[in-house]
């Protein structure tokens, strides 16, 4: 990975950041983000988003490695880390047959 993207370094504006691929390494991500980030930062392992067998768990920075292995979660997961994870009530209405927008209808 080049220099300028290595992870503690794209860590140090503390934004929000979304990490796909990297369950894998989660206590190297871990000890990355720890360099930067609180270790009370909120954080979600959000385990086949989108799919059926959707899992999200959430918890702090300083437990991440501990979530991702306790769960047994492997490469398609997406860890999040950040303010924004505790932003917002209730789950995302984005994709519900319900939810109208402009290339989509809802269904009744």
């Amino acid at each position: 990975m080049p220099e300028r993207e290595k992870l503690h370094l794209l860590a140090r504006s503390r934004s929000t950041m979304c990490i796909f691929l990297s369950a894998a390494i989660v206590d190297d991500v871990q000890q990355q983000l720890l360099a930067e980030y609180p270790p009370e930062t909120p954080v979600a392992a959000c385990y086949h988003l989108t799919w059926p067998d959707q899992r999200i768990y959430r918890g702090q920075l300083k437990d991440l490695a501990s979530i991702v292995h306790d769960h047994h979660l492997t490469l398609t997961t997406m860890l999040v880390v950040g303010d924004a994870i505790d932003n917002r009530q209730g789950l995302s209405e984005l994709y519900s047959a319900h939810f109208s927008h402009l290339f989509r209808k809802a269904s009744e």
